[in-house]
């Protein structure tokens, strides 16, 4: 999740400088500009959250599937940008894929089957 904040955060830096060096090039003061301009200026803004909000949707959506698996099973979770899994967290602090954990962290019950994880 933090690296669709990172990408939405340098656009939005990415933007203004383009409009600074526009500004710079054709000699307009850059908050006259701005003021101008302020309506298309929001709606480049907002196209280019949408475009990248668009091709960070597969990433979002298992994030937030991962935090709200977490949530459920009253666990640490993480979702793996790179390896594009949720992790969750051992009692020992390492996280591991949470599709092959068998138990809960903590938890001293290891039962020999998976529990509806697909796996038959």
């Amino acid at each position: 999740m933090w690296l669709f904040w990172l990408f939405e955060i340098l656009a939005l830096i990415a933007v203004f400088v383009l409009i600074f060096l526009y500004c710079h090039w054709f000699k307009k003061r850059f908050w006259s500009f701005l003021k101008q301009y302020l309506k298309w200026i929001a709606l480049v803004i907002l196209a280019v959250w949408l475009l990248i909000a668009v091709l960070c949707w597969h990433h979002l959506y298992d994030a937030t599937f991962c935090y709200f698996r977490g949530v459920s099973m009253k666990a640490n979770t993480k979702y793996s940008l790179f390896l594009g899994e949720c992790q969750i967290e051992t009692p020992s602090g390492a996280y591991v894929p949470v599709q092959r954990a068998r138990a809960l962290p903590g938890n001293s019950e290891h039962h020999d089957d998976y529990q509806d994880y697909g796996y038959n």
